[in-house]
């Protein structure tokens, strides 16, 4: 029974407004009558949480009093599970400072009643690889996008202990799961791929629609480099040279904007770029009844929810090469998968999509729409995770 499995969810910081993936997993599992706790090393709004569940925060330690005072509560209350931690983190490091540190780190964790300890990144997992077996709990990780696209390439070796330690694999597209057996993943580790899903309720519109003049061309995502804005730009620009009268609206926050307003601007497409900055979904829904085209230029990606939105809503879909972009957009079915870093073939894609009849681009967003509906609803999602645990 469902009712019997406690899980526990490791996440950076409580999700934001943009992590849907995450608050439709809770809900899931909730709905499916699983215990779900959240353990975060950040702080954060406990209001960013649709529901009601137990939140344990990594506590920050400022001070060595504070750092002794938590290893002595910790024995007192655990003694066992501590012992047993320690004892994996030596035969995993050779030393016992490292131990005590990740003791520490995860003091938070030890001690609670857990039948799955859930990584819901790769990278939630470093220094916290013994923490299952010393609980008495069954591990598993989510591979995402940025955790195995780009963070091993900063830090080699990174996940070597985690692949020994894993019990289940949730991967949401194939391409990262090769990936992460290139980093040394063993393939005999089960694993399970478990697409996003979006409310398809909610993101739906009517599929027939007429090109606009200026053409209207949307893009959603936060301001951040791997997200590619720069080579939209500049395929933008050749739009432009091309007498192509255009609007484009990028919906999304972040460090990047500067970088990306003063493009606009040394671009000469002031006049025809906006950015609306953080908005609601609501607000995001009427720019996708707004536009024409959805284009997702990115770098990496690992699969991104805009993009299955912008299918649900009838928008023509041109999307790079980049990660599991190519398996959320099938190329020339329900959109166009483009090189990515590559402005020449994204505008030749735009001008050509111009030149298709009615019924053509029609056919498009009708399949890409009924895909969505079929293959990537939140109620679907919800029973693979549901069983991803047993």
């Amino acid at each position: 029974m469902s009712q019997e499995l406690s899980i526990g969810l490791i996440l950076p910081a409580l999700p934001g407004y943009s992590e849907t993936f995450i608050h439709s997993k809770i809900n899931g599992l909730l709905h499916h009558g699983f215990k779900v706790s959240l353990f975060v090393a950040g702080k954060g709004d406990l209001k960013s949480i649709p529901v009601t569940v137990p939140v344990h925060f990594q506590i920050n330690i400022n001070n060595k009093l504070r750092l002794f005072s938590l290893l002595i509560t910790s024995f007192i209350l655990h003694p066992l599970i501590c012992i047993r931690f320690i004892k994996l983190e030596k035969l995993s490091h050779g030393n016992w400072i490292r131990g005590f540190k990740n003791l520490i780190i995860n003091a938070h964790i030890i001690g609670k009643n857990l039948d799955w300890l859930h990584f819901g990144f790769a990278t939630m997992g470093i220094q916290r690889e013994n923490v299952a077996s010393a609980i008495g709990a069954k591990s598993a990780v989510s591979f995402r996008g940025y955790d195995i696209g780009l963070y091993p390439h900063k830090h080699p070796n990174c996940y070597n202990l985690l692949w020994q330690k894993i019990d289940k694999v949730h991967t949401i597209s194939d391409d990262l799961y090769q990936k992460a057996v290139d980093l040394g993943l063993d393939p005999k580790i089960p694993y399970e791929k478990i697409i996003p899903a979006i409310n398809i309720e909610f993101f739906k519109s009517n599929i027939d629609k007429d090109l606009h003049n200026p053409l209207r061309i949307l893009t959603v995502g936060r301001l951040i480099w791997k997200k590619g804005y720069e080579y939209a730009l500049k395929a933008l620009v050749l739009l432009k040279n091309a007498q192509i009268n255009f609007e484009y609206h990028i919906v999304g926050e972040g460090h990047y904007r500067e970088a990306i307003m003063y493009s606009i601007y040394q671009l000469g497409l002031t006049k025809n770029v906006m950015l609306t900055g953080k908005i609601s979904a609501v607000e995001v829904k009427n720019e996708m009844e707004w536009a024409d085209i959805y284009i997702q230029p990115s770098i990496q990606e690992g699969f991104c929810n805009a993009v299955l939105e912008a299918q649900a809503m009838g928008l023509l879909c041109i999307v790079t090469d980049a990660d599991g972009l190519s398996e959320n957009v099938l190329d020339g079915k329900t959109g166009w998968v483009v090189p990515k870093r590559s402005p020449e073939e994204l505008s030749k894609k735009i001008i050509n999509i111009l030149t298709m009849d009615d019924d053509r681009l029609n056919q498009i967003r009708k399949y890409a729409a009924k895909r969505v509906i079929n293959e990537f609803n939140l109620e679907f999602q919800s029973q693979l995770f549901r069983d991803f645990y047993y």
